[in-house]
């Protein structure tokens, strides 16, 4: 056969795979009819490209379509309004005040010049933090197919460094707040996720402000949760620019969330593993504050930089952070059985210190790790009222966190976003100090 003859064949066959097609097609358009098969091959043709072309100009209307928000979009417009005020905030007031005036300021005047030298320098950290939060939260806004609310006009009346770092722990201490009254509603776990890394920055950036205005970087076991009613309100007082309050309106068909997508832990099995780092900072606290003396404590030679008046609230603040995992225990403990399970027992621990500056230390490294396991793990509880509770947890781990970083001259907050730890890693560094379970 010559090539010719191999072409001429090739376009036999296909012709008459069309024509087996178009038979097929018209014999399922005529099954039951004994009229003529042109015209049925005719209009099934034809009807096939008018279907072809319906399906083309749907697909482009579908393309042309924009997405609707996701669900978490309104909750996330809503603390980008709380971010827009603190990163506006921060950006003018320090360009209303210089270094040296906010060193200067009149509130701290007590302190030593250490910490009024890293005033300046911290503020300038939470304003980058907060302008962070900004770009994140508003790309996550438009990944979801969403608008991001826009900065508005702010009048914050301060009017003198006093004055500014005092709305500064006004509005960071809202912060904490205002992420915990949202959390439990966050839908998307990603989302959740990162909430968290914010939530616990923002309470690190408020223990520090607490301190600077000679309050307690951790006034409370518990952090407080308000709605978005109240932080809207209070936020409100400082917004002179129109807000549209419908873009943080949930929609009452929303999804609702599911934490145990990812992970199937049960919540008795999270809360004990809560527990084991409870147990574990409580017995610390306690052994260490039986070991030292007060004296001890405020002479440690990591807090010779420090003036006096700050070393001299370190016993007690140490006592307070004791108690607040003491009370964490408990309250675990307590969780742990109404939900039906077994509470796991304290073990007998070794912590390795010798010196008050050795078991600052610890407590530094402990606490941390406590931050980055309860955001690791707190948002896979699916019991609301339990969630609620490790969340506010959580921010108290961070407060405590950002103190004990700040006595061994260490960065409150050390990174924008606060990063997690699995179990596996939190239990393998708590495993360093058990001795006995």
């Amino acid at each position: 056969m010559n090539p010719t003859d191999d072409t001429s064949d090739r376009t036999r066959r296909a012709f008459l795979g069309t024509t087996a097609t178009l038979s097929l097609a018209a014999l399922a358009g005529c099954a039951g009819s004994d009229s003529g098969s042109s015209s049925t091959v005719t209009e099934s043709m034809e009807t096939e490209e008018m279907e072809t072309e319906t399906m083309e100009t749907d697909t482009m209307e579908e393309t042309d379509t924009p997405m609707p928000p996701a669900d978490d979009v309104p909750i996330l417009n809503y603390a980008l309004t709380l971010e827009h005020l603190e990163n506006a905030f921060y950006r003018e007031g320090l360009e209303t005040f210089s270094d040296e005036e906010l060193m200067n300021a009149d509130v701290l005047a007590s302190f030593d010049e250490r910490v009024r030298m890293e005033v300046p320098e911290y503020l300038q950290v939470v304003g980058e933090h907060e302008a962070a939060h900004v770009a994140a939260i508003s790309d996550t806004v438009e990944s979801l197919h969403g608008t991001p609310i826009e900065e508005g006009e702010y009048d914050f009346g301060y009017e003198t460094p006093s004055e500014f770092l005092a709305v500064a722990k006004a509005l960071e201490n809202t912060g904490v707040a205002a992420y915990a009254g949202a959390a439990p509603m966050v839908v998307d776990n990603d989302i959740l996720g990162a909430a968290a890394g914010i939530h616990s920055v923002e309470a690190r950036h408020a223990s520090f402000l607490n301190l600077v205005n000679g309050d307690s970087p951790y006034p409370n076991a518990v952090d407080e949760a308000s709605s978005m009613e109240e932080v809207l309100e209070v936020a409100g007082q400082f917004v002179t620019s129109e807000v549209d309050p419908s873009v943080y309106e949930l929609d009452d068909d929303r999804a609702t969330h599911d934490r145990k997508a990812d992970d199937d832990t049960s919540d008795v099995d999270v809360l004990n593993y809560a527990l084991t780092l409870e147990h574990l900072e409580n017995a610390f606290y306690r052994e260490g504050l039986e070991t030292f003396s007060d004296d001890e404590l405020l002479n440690a030679d990591v807090l010779s930089s420090l003036g006096e008046d700050l070393r001299m609230t370190v016993p007690d603040r140490l006592a307070t952070a004791g108690e607040h995992e003491a009370a964490h225990v408990a309250a675990i403990s307590d969780t742990v059985e109404q939900l039906g399970g077994s509470p796991v027992e304290e073990a007998e621990y070794d912590f390795g210190y010798e010196t008050p500056s050795e078991f600052l230390a610890v407590a530094k490294a402990l606490e941390n790790t406590g931050v980055a396991a309860y955001k690791g793990a707190a948002p896979t509880v699916s019991n609301d009222n339990v969630f609620s509770a490790a969340i506010a947890i959580h921010s108290v781990e961070a407060r405590h966190a950002a103190f004990l970083n700040e006595l061994n001259d260490e960065s409150p907050f050390p990174a924008g976003v606060d990063e997690p730890q699995t179990m596996s890693e939190v239990t393998e560094i708590a495993g360093q100090f058990i001795v006995e379970s």
